[in-house]
């Protein structure tokens, strides 16, 4: 693309803030490597290429209709500027805490949550199906005997039956292994599964 003079950029700038679509078009593919570049530089996981391109076409527009000639800022960093705060606002939208649950959140179309809550459709099913889930990842915080206390006790219930491969554990080490995960678990499901 050959290099405008000022006159000419001038021109294009007041056609397009009238709304000249093909003079808008003009302007906003002679500045289209500064998006790419700007693009580069911040992620923003909600947006996609076409996102990205009507984001800017909008602060585009705007920028023509809001630049003052009379300035030292030409309208290349003037757009910069104002795509730059708009990137800014959509990072912050993106981060703000009433959003934050959005990146924590469980997709329904897993099968088994799915089928659960069809089945029973409640509230406990659904934290059932998390801790479900989660459950690799909070046993791999468990001491080994924790980890083999927790085991009997999900399978052989409530009631500790001592045998000949659990002899050297008294019920003293059983019990506080037990309590010991109880607050592991406790504290997990507060902090990852029940917020």
């Amino acid at each position: 693309m050959k290099k405008m003079d000022k006159n000419e950029l001038s021109r294009l700038i007041s056609a397009a803030a009238a709304g000249d679509s093909n003079a808008f078009e003009h302007l906003f593919y002679l500045y289209r490597p500064m998006l790419k570049k700007i693009q580069q530089q911040y992620y923003l996981y909600e947006l996609d290429d076409d996102d990205w391109d009507q984001e800017a076409r909008i602060v585009c527009f705007q920028a023509a209709q809001h630049y003052r000639r009379d300035t030292r800022l030409t309208f290349g960093r003037y757009y910069q500027r104002c795509l730059l705060c708009r990137v800014y606002t959509l990072i912050r939208h993106q981060n703000a805490k009433k959003r934050q649950i959005d990146r924590h959140t469980v997709s329904l179309e897993v099968d088994d949550i799915k089928q659960r809550l069809e089945a029973e459709g409640t509230l406990q099913t659904v934290n059932w199906s998390m801790i479900r889930a989660s459950a690799p990842d909070f046993i791999s915080q468990l001491s080994e005997l924790e980890r083999f206390v927790f085991y009997r006790q999900l399978t052989a219930g409530f009631e500790w039956t001592s045998n000949s491969d659990d002899n050297e554990i008294t019920e003293v080490q059983v019990r506080n292994a037990l309590e010991r995960c109880r607050r592991k678990l406790k504290r997990y499901l507060a902090d990852h599964v029940l917020m």
